[in-house]
């Protein structure tokens, strides 16, 4: 709590208002900072006070009905009981700050039919509007440390030791150190959940990531092969026409070689047809000038001899002029082709020559088609979705990087909040315990405080250790101590924790009922010595029993007039009945 609100004055209970409440027609009890003690016999309307206060502040606890409804005068269909605090400012300041009035009255009506409602200064409010105004001055009216109606010490006593530290931690104003530790480790485990939440995700977004690079590699070499094939296929295409090329020009070799043989042949042939006229003119002019016939048969002979060579080399001409004819044709039909093939190969590329024959190329572009076949079909928007699953993967990442980082934080923070909460706690029984001790002495007894496991805020307990008579201190619980001694033993803990509760009032009905007189005169000059020591503080304490009165307390008498209770001052000689109502 801060200091601002450590140094607000305590607003206390200036009135409280009963109609047609249990046995109240009408009541009103004037309260005062201090000591409140109100007594009177068994039944006539004492614990109905306290009672009407926890009602009209919201307590669920009612003890004597399991109904409100069950709270409402016999013979009447509605009900009121109101709260009123001093709101007077104290150096300037209101006691409740965020209502500008000199009192706060507090009302729950209440109808058989089970309805309920609240007005805070005539104006309505819902429970939870009441519940949040009062914590904000500390006070909750479930909280049996603040107001313990009959029986409720034995109940005390018997709650889990870890149900009492919660408690002692609300009563003194430490709740939102429990809370706070609760709302952070809520926060801790949101973090942890989502980031396992992202952490799967970020193994889904992992996979995909895998998946999609393979598609990409895969779409990356298939790109790579087809781009391979089509550089073969127009290395194959111009390897096609080279060779036809090549063969063109084996074929003009060919015509020169048969071109230069023909010439060769026509040489020849002239040389024979020379040689024929030559003997033929020699064998005219042997007749006509009478040679012998022994030079004319060899001039004959030599006619036939360069006829026949004639015949041959003219032969051997027309051979050679028919392979010429074909080749050429050859040659024409090869033009063709080479124009076709050439336009083919252009169609694909530029020209290339590597030198390959055209069934090397085609091998190797065979093996490449199988291992295009072998990759299969990719995804053709592989890359697009490899670098969008990437991205996402990163972005992944990085927020469960974040998160890691928010938990480890958080986690921290939890510890640190515990290691607070452990000293606070820690620092509250190191107050509480000599005060605890001081009070049993002076009864007779012994005690001590224990704290346990306070490194686990589920399991962190508080043990109030009492013995009486020079026994040794053992656990407070219902089985331990006698009835008495359980009630020394809570007051006695109770006054002692006292100064460290921030609600501005405490309230206890017939804590006495199991004391011997001794002990009973002890515990109230206790609590009348703390309530002189604590005079910001106000006291209820409702009892069957004589007190002995003192100046300093404010005394109310409860008794029962025909039938409904009536409440009186020491002081007054009238009772504050039904007879002079008013409209609290």
């Amino acid at each position: 709590m801060s200091s601002a609100a450590e140094a607000r004055p305590k607003p206390f209970i200036k009135e409280v208002i009963l109609e047609n409440f249990m046995s109240h027609e009408y009541s009103r009890i004037p309260l005062r900072r201090g000591l409140n003690v109100i007594v009177g016999p068994n039944g006539a309307g004492k614990s109905s006070i306290l009672l009407a206060i926890s009602v009209a502040l919201g307590q669920t606890y009612t003890e004597r009905g399991q109904r409100l409804a069950d709270l409402i005068r016999r013979g009447y269909e509605s009900a009121r009981v109101a709260v009123v605090f001093d709101n007077r400012p104290v150096d300037g300041v209101r006691p409740i700050s965020s209502i500008n009035s000199d009192t706060v009255t507090i009302t729950r009506f209440l109808k058989k039919t089970g309805e309920y409602w609240h007005y805070v200064n005539n104006r309505f409010k819902t429970k939870a509007e009441v519940s949040n105004l009062l914590s904000r001055i500390g006070i909750n009216p479930d909280n049996v440390l603040i107001i313990m109606h009959q029986n409720m010490i034995e109940q005390f006593v018997s709650r889990d030791s870890r149900e009492k530290l919660v408690l002692i931690e609300e009563a003194v104003g430490a709740a939102g150190l429990r809370e706070r530790i609760r709302d952070t480790e809520a926060k801790l485990s949101a973090l942890l959940a989502e980031e396992a939440v992202l952490r799967k995700t970020l193994d889904e977004a992992r996979s995909a990531v895998e998946f999609w690079r393979e598609e990409y590699e895969k779409l990356t070499v298939l790109r790579r092969l087809e781009e391979r094939r089509k550089l073969l296929e127009l290395e194959y295409l111009w390897s096609l026409v080279r060779e036809a090329e090549k063969s063109r020009e084996r074929l003009e070799e060919k015509i020169e070689s048969i071109r230069r043989e023909t010439e060769s042949l026509e040489a020849k042939i002239l040389e024979a047809r020379n040689t024929v006229s030559t003997y033929y003119q020699s064998l005219l002019k042997g007749l006509r000038e009478g040679w012998g016939e022994k030079v004319l048969i060899e001039t004959v002979d030599g006619i036939v001899a360069a006829a026949e060579s004639l015949g041959r080399f003219l032969e051997r001409r027309e051979i050679r002029e028919d392979e010429l004819r074909q080749l050429r044709y050859e040659v024409t039909a090869l033009d063709k082709e080479i124009i076709r093939r050439r336009g083919e190969a252009e169609a694909k590329g530029p020209r290339t020559d590597n030198g390959r024959k055209p069934a090397e190329i085609s091998e190797e572009i065979k093996a490449v088609g199988l291992q295009i076949a072998a990759i299969g079909t990719p995804n053709p928007q592989a890359e697009e979705m490899y670098l969008i699953a990437e991205s996402k993967y990163r972005e992944a990442e990085l927020k469960a990087q974040q998160l890691s980082e928010n938990a480890k934080k958080t986690m921290a923070e939890v510890e640190y909040r515990k290691q607070k909460w452990a000293e606070f706690v820690r620092g509250l029984v190191t107050s509480v315990e000599p005060e605890y001790q001081q009070i049993l002495s002076l009864v007779g007894g012994a005690g001590k405080i224990e704290l346990r496991n306070l490194h686990d805020i589920d399991k962190a307990s508080i043990e109030i250790y009492v013995g009486f008579r020079g026994v040794e201190p053992t656990l407070l619980d219902t089985h331990t101590q006698s009835g008495g001694e359980r009630i020394v033993a809570t007051m006695a803990f109770l006054l002692a924790v006292q100064k460290h509760i921030k609600s501005p009032f405490r309230a206890v009905d017939e804590f006495d009922v199991h004391l011997d007189p001794l002990n009973r005169e002890r515990i109230i000059h206790i609590l009348t010595s703390s309530a002189k020591n604590d005079p910001h503080t106000q006291y209820i304490v409702i009892t069957p029993g004589r007190v002995p009165f003192t100046e300093d307390m404010n005394v109310i008498i409860v008794q029962s007039v025909k039938g409904k209770s009536a409440v009186l001052l020491p002081a007054q000689t009238e009772v504050v009945s039904g007879d002079e109502r008013q409209s609290g």
